[in-house]
């Protein structure tokens, strides 16, 4: 789903808008952020997102895709609310590969290089614009 995000509107086709209403209704009805096992990455922003996920992507492509005012986003976006610095900015939270809990296991005998543009645990520059675009598409 989150392709069509970047795709022009101007050419959804009718089989698109479909697509993107079952991929949304399946998104929004399971309300993702809460299926399963709490994953502490989840809920710690990253970038770049990579190959992993986190609520700030969740966010940017629900909302950007048009369903920003839907109810069931409500968690997530009292989350993002929450993580608002007292200055207006976003910290990043965690650098790739976010090694904690159980997938640290996975890489105990060869870790992977990290990969970071900003700092970690530092307003970040790039959290700040997207948590701002999720906001500006659920208003």
């Amino acid at each position: 789903m989150s392709l069509f995000a970047a795709y022009p509107r101007a050419k959804w086709t009718r089989s698109i808008k479909r697509a993107i209403e079952r991929g949304a209704e399946f998104y929004l009805s399971r309300e993702l952020h809460r299926e399963g096992k709490h994953y502490e990455p989840w809920y710690r922003f990253h970038y770049p997102t990579h190959y992993y996920y986190d609520i700030l992507v969740g966010l940017n492509f629900i909302t950007t895709l048009g369903f920003g005012d839907d109810r069931r986003l409500q968690f997530a976006l009292s989350l993002l609310k929450e993580k608002r610095r007292s200055d207006g900015k976003w910290n990043l939270d965690a650098i790739h590969p976010d090694l904690a809990g159980p997938i640290a296991r996975l890489y105990a005998r060869n870790p992977p290089t990290p990969f970071s543009l900003e700092s970690s645990g530092q307003p970040s520059k790039m959290i700040t614009y997207l948590a701002l675009k999720v906001l500006k598409n659920s208003a």
